[in-house]
């Protein structure tokens, strides 16, 4: 397995047979080529700390009473309140930050035009100086839109475009990745197979250090995770049963 996304060095000058096909045939459909570069040198930078927002409630809470304790000089005095509305106030707000991830989820299928960001911009230069990383499987749970770029050197003879959806769940130790199909670019045909009668595929695997693994019908290793105004990304790569290396990105909502 490969332990970081793969740099294919061959700049801009030079484009596979796949995306010189792939641009003829998405010319006529409207669906723009795909990039092969992608560079795994991305600078990162600490993430913010980020807080979901919270709501007030419409009606604040009643406090809750305590019965007056004598003391020895025979005053009475209140009993001191716990922290325990702290502790409320926390569990609230971590509820809330799962809400928020929680909304990102989508089964919506997927196309090119959602993957924009990855073929013009982060397959050339990298993430986004702004981009804040992920680095709890936890926000990360859920279904994601995905590409998957085949032979993107065009080595194999081999070359394709495949969209789907990835569903993510379990935790660092123990996550199963499910993958969805739904269609596939196949550049040597020129043309588009539907493949949503397909079975989906598992993979099983854990979190590293930020980084993704899972096996199945091949490895899959998502190395870099990150968060950009209010959308959440993935990119890595796949080795397929076959031997054929292709790129991954993955994206919500």
């Amino acid at each position: 397995m490969r332990g970081n996304i793969p740099s294919l060095g061959r700049g801009n000058k030079i484009l596979p047979a796949i995306l010189i096909v792939a641009n003829i045939f998405m010319l006529m459909i409207g669906i723009i080529t795909i990039p092969p570069n992608l560079r795994s040198g991305a600078t990162t930078k600490k993430p913010p700390v980020t807080k979901a927002e919270q709501t007030v409630p419409a009606t604040p809470p009643q406090e809750e009473e305590f019965p007056p304790v004598a003391t020895e000089s025979g005053s009475v005095v209140k009993p001191e309140e716990t922290d325990s509305s702290l502790s409320i106030e926390e569990k609230d707000t971590n509820l809330s930050m799962e809400e928020t991830y929680a909304s990102l989820s989508t089964e919506k299928r997927p196309d090119l035009a959602d993957f924009l960001w990855y073929t013009e911009e982060v397959a050339y230069d990298g993430l986004p100086s702004d981009a804040n990383i992920i680095d709890n499987i936890g926000s990360l749970t859920g279904s994601w839109k995905a590409l998957i770029i085949y032979d993107p050197n065009n080595e194999y003879d081999a070359g394709a475009m495949e969209f789907l959806n990835v569903s993510l769940t379990g935790t660092a130790e123990s996550l199963t990745l499910t993958l969805d199909w739904y269609q596939i670019f196949l550049a040597n045909e020129g043309e588009s197979v539907d493949e949503t009668d397909m079975e989906d595929s598992v993979f099983m695997g854990k979190w590293e250090n930020g980084d993704l693994w899972a096996s199945g019908p091949g490895t899959i290793h998502l190395a870099q995770f990150y968060e950009l105004n209010g959308k959440q990304y993935a990119v890595g790569t796949m080795d397929t049963p076959d031997g054929t290396p292709a790129l991954m990105a993955l994206v919500r909502p």
